[in-house]
């Protein structure tokens, strides 16, 4: 008699489900990890930002012997005639931005549609003159509803 050889080949339906099961976990693992990695960069940007914004008008106070305002910090002018636009006396070198696309708002909105690139710089008033400022900048990081970090230079009543 002869038998007849049934030799499977291929992979069980269950063998194929097992298989697309922990290919999809892997994959939900790699995008949840990949989301965390952007908004850690957005924060590093933004706090990049902060820290470049509150060196130049720190500098400005001890050589102006007073905070610059939202255009003074923008264009490093004594007294420009609008936003965007340096006009009047130059201010110091030293407290001019370094790098053009620093994005400093002038809202809170500005800040929250920009992906992490603008801070909000809000500049206090000290009874005679500017005396600090408050600059404000998005934690992409963090979970909650507000998730806008303020950091104060100089005094702020």
């Amino acid at each position: 008699m002869l038998k007849k050889s049934t030799t499977t080949q291929g992979f069980t339906i269950v063998e194929l489900l097992i298989v697309v099961v922990v290919i999809a976990i892997l994959a939900a693992i790699t995008i949840v990890s990949y989301n965390g990695i952007q908004n850690r960069a957005r924060t590093v940007v933004s706090l990049s930002t902060v820290a470049e914004v509150r060196d130049k008008a720190t500098i400005w106070s001890s050589m102006m012997s007073s905070y610059p305002d939202l255009a003074q910090l923008r264009t490093n002018s004594v007294s420009p005639p609008d936003m965007d636009t340096a006009g009047g006396a130059t201010g110091p070198i030293e407290a001019k931005l370094s790098n053009p696309g620093v994005a400093i708002g002038a809202s809170l909105d500005e800040v929250r549609a920009d992906g992490g690139r603008t801070v909000h710089y809000e500049p206090c008033w000290g009874g005679l003159n500017l005396s600090g400022a408050r600059i404000t900048y998005m934690d992409y990081t963090a979970t909650g509803s507000d998730r806008n970090v303020t950091t104060v230079v100089g005094n702020c009543p």
